[in-house]
C-alpha cells in the first residue's frame, strides 16, 4: 500500500461525499490519419501503463488513512471498429469508475476508416491531470517509434503536513465567497451537475504586456470583469501544478485548485490589479502543495472552492508518430461542472482557445456567451491601454446585486442516547486532540476537515461496528447528530 497525497485525499472525499458523476473523468482524444500499425499502437498503450504505475492503482481507506492499492485488474486496452466515434466518446466518458477496485484508466483504439483512427484515453482525475496529457502523448510517441521509456517508481507515499507558514498564509487570506454576480444576477454553484460548453477564440484579443505572463494577464482580466459586474470581493480558483524535479515526468495527479482573492476599487487601473495578482501568485506558489482546507480547517468539503475557476495551460510541442498525422483534442468536456463558471484556456501555436463550462441550471447559455464577449472586450481594452481604469472598461453598466445568505440546514437525525453520545464524543476528542467538546459543537468550527472525517469514521466503524455515511458530516456535523445517525443505523 502507498499513502495517497493530500490532493488525492481531498478529491476522493469530495467524490464520496457529493457523488460528482463524471466531473472528475478526464477524456483525451488523439486522432491519427495515415497507415497506423494497430498492434504497435496497442503495444504503445501498454508500455505507457507499464511506465506509469499509478494508472493501475485504486484507492482504499483503512483506519482513516487513504492508500493507493493495486487495481483488481489491469487498465483495459481495447480495439474496436467504430464508424460513429462521437458515440464512442460519449459512452466512454459516461462509463463509471470504481474508486475502491479500479482500474481508473482505459484506452480505446477505434478504426473510424482504413486511414483514420481515434485513440481515446479516459482517466480519473485522481490519477491524471492536465500536464499528464502532454506526458501521455510524448511516451506514446516514443513507444510507437520503438523507443519505449523505462518504468518509473510510484510517485506517492510521502506524509505531507502543512507548515506553520502555510497555515498562517491561508488563515490570513481565506474567506467564503459562495456566490458570484454575472451579468447582474447572483449565481450560486450547486452540487456537480450537468454541464454544457461555449467555445471562444481569443487569439486576436489576448494582449502581451511587458512584465506579465499571459496567464497573469488572463487571470487579471477575469478578476477585472467580475469587479466590473459588481463583485466587491472576488475569488477565482486556479489550477496549479505541484510537480517537482522528481515528478515532472510522472503521469498522475500533481495539481491542486487554489483560490486567488482580490478586493479592488473600480477607480484603480488594470495594470495595478494585474501587478497585485502577479505578486499574490508569487507568494501563493510557495504554498501550492497545501490544500486550503487542510491548512485552515473548518471548511466543509465542497465540490468547488470558488464560484468561478480557471485552468490555463501552454501546449507542449507536437510529438512525432512515424508516417502519421496527429490531431489532439486538448479541451474535451466531461459534461459536468462544479462551479457557476469554469474557463478552460489552452494557449498554443494555433492561438488562445477558450472553453466556458457552465451548468444551465445555474446560468443560461446566453449569459455565458455574453460573459465570453465581455471578457474579449476587457482584453481588447487592456491591449489598447493597460492603464485603463476598471470602472472605464467598456461594458454595460451592471448594478451590484445583494448576495443572499446561504440557507441554514437544520439537524435531520433523531435523538441519540447519552451513552452513545459519550462514545462519539470521546472519538472526536481523540481525533481533534481536545480535552473537551460539547455535544452540539460544529465539527468545522473546531477546525475539522476531510481527513478528520475519515479518521472519525474509521474509529466509529472499528469500535461501534457501524459505517456512518459521509453525508452525515454535512447534514449535522455535531456529536449529537453523528450519534443520532449511528443509532438509526443500528439494528
Amino acid at each position: 500500500m502507498v499513502l495517497a497525497s493530500q490532493a488525492q485525499h481531498g478529491m476522493w472525499i469530495t467524490e464520496v461525499l457529493h457523488g460528482t458523476g463524471t466531473a472528475y473523468h478526464m477524456p483525451f482524444a488523439m486522432w491519427f490519419d495515415g497507415p497506423l500499425e494497430r498492434e504497435a499502437m496497442l503495444a504503445a498503450c501498454r508500455a505507457v501503463l507499464a511506465r506509469h504505475p499509478v494508472l493501475g492503482h485504486a484507492f482504499e481507506e483503512r483506519d482513516g488513512v487513504l492508500h493507493l492499492v493495486p487495481a483488481r485488474e489491469l487498465p483495459p486496452v481495447a480495439f474496436v471498429v467504430e464508424p460513429d466515434p462521437e458515440a464512442l466518446i460519449e459512452r466512454e466518458i459516461a462509463r463509471p469508475f470504481e474508486l475502491s477496485s479500479g482500474p481508473l484508466a482505459r484506452f480505446t483504439l477505434a478504426e473510424v476508416a482504413p486511414s483514420r483512427h481515434l485513440l481515446l484515453f479516459v482517466g480519473h482525475h485522481l490519477v491524471f491531470d492536465g500536464m499528464s496529457k502532454d506526458l501521455l502523448v510524448r511516451d506514446l510517441a516514443a513507444a510507437y517509434s520503438g523507443a519505449a521509456r523505462p518504468p518509473l517508481p510510484m510517485p506517492y507515499g510521502r506524509e505531507e503536513m502543512p507548515s506553520p507558514e502555510a497555515e498562517a498564509y491561508w488563515r490570513a487570506r481565506w474567506r467564503e465567497v459562495p456566490q458570484v454576480v454575472i451579468n447582474g444576477v447572483s449565481r450560486t454553484p450547486r452540487l456537480a451537475s450537468h454541464g454544457e460548453t461555449v467555445l471562444r477564440d481569443l487569439t486576436h484579443d489576448m494582449p502581451d504586456l511587458p512584465g506579465l505572463t499571459r496567464f497573469e494577464v488572463f487571470l487579471a482580466a477575469v478578476h477585472a470583469l467580475l469587479h466590473r459586474y459588481g463583485n466587491a470581493d472576488t475569488s477565482v480558483a486556479i489550477a496549479m501544478s505541484t510537480r517537482t524535479a522528481e515528478t515532472r515526468d510522472h503521469i498522475g495527479l500533481f495539481a491542486t485548485e487554489l483560490p486567488v482573492f482580490s478586493s479592488f476599487s473600480l477607480g484603480g487601473s488594470f495594470r495595478e490589479l494585474a501587478l497585485g495578482i502577479r505578486s499574490e501568485l508569487r507568494e501563493l506558489n510557495s504554498f501550492r502543495e497545501v490544500p486550503v482546507a487542510r491548512a485552515v480547517g473548518g471548511i466543509k468539503p465542497r465540490v468547488a472552492l470558488s464560484p468561478v475557476s480557471i485552468s490555463f495551460r501552454r501546449r507542449a510541442p507536437e510529438q512525432v508518430f512515424p508516417d502519421l498525422k496527429l490531431s489532439v483534442e486538448w479541451k474535451m468536456s466531461n459534461h459536468m461542472v462544479r462551479n457557476s463558471l469554469h474557463l478552460q484556456a489552452v494557449d498554443g501555436a494555433d492561438g488562445l482557445l477558450l472553453t466556458l463550462h457552465y451548468s444551465p441550471d445555474v446560468i443560461s447559455r446566453q449569459d455565458v456567451e455574453l460573459a465570453g464577449d465581455h471578457l474579449a472586450t476587457v482584453l481588447r481594452a487592456v491591449a489598447a491601454d493597460p492603464d485603463v481604469r476598471l470602472a472605464d472598461l467598456p461594458l454595460p453598466a451592471t448594478p451590484q446585486v445583494a448576495l443572499a445568505a446561504p440557507e441554514e440546514t437544520g439537524p435531520t437525525h433523531g435523538e441519540a442516547d447519552a451513552e452513545l453520545i459519550e462514545q462519539v464524543r470521546l472519538i472526536w476528542m481523540e481525533v481533534l486532540r481536545m480535552d473537551h467538546i460539547a455535544p452540539d459543537e460544529d465539527l468545522y468550527d473546531l477546525g475539522g476537515h476531510s481527513l478528520t472525517i475519515t479518521q472519525i469514521s474509521a474509529r466509529i466503524r472499528k469500535r461501534l461496528g457501524v459505517e456512518v455515511p459521509f453525508d452525515v458530516f454535512l447534514d449535522d456535523p455535531t456529536i449529537t447528530g453523528v450519534a443520532a445517525a449511528i443509532g438509526g443505523l443500528r439494528p
